[in-house]
């Protein structure tokens, strides 16, 4: 099944690696965190997961055809 990945530009600006868009090809019962590991993305990496604007969990099994966005981890005071 084939899962798109969209990432945030600061993201993409710190893993050089990343386009905005990402298409992977997963097996049947694959999770997003199944996705990200197809992208090399290090564990943590990420803040929210996002798909048909809601949260995605990062052990949501994923569908073919699913888009999920991919913020960055977010700090502040």
């Amino acid at each position: 099944m084939k899962v798109t990945l969209r990432f945030a530009r600061a993201l993409r600006e710190i893993y050089e690696h990343l386009d905005e868009e990402i298409e992977v090809t997963l097996e049947e019962g694959s999770t997003a965190r199944d996705a990200l590991s197809a992208v090399n993305l290090p564990e943590g990496a990420w803040g929210i997961l996002l798909t048909d604007d809601r949260i995605c969990k990062i052990d949501e099994d994923v569908i073919h055809g699913q888009t999920i966005t991919v913020l960055p981890p977010v700090s502040g005071g």
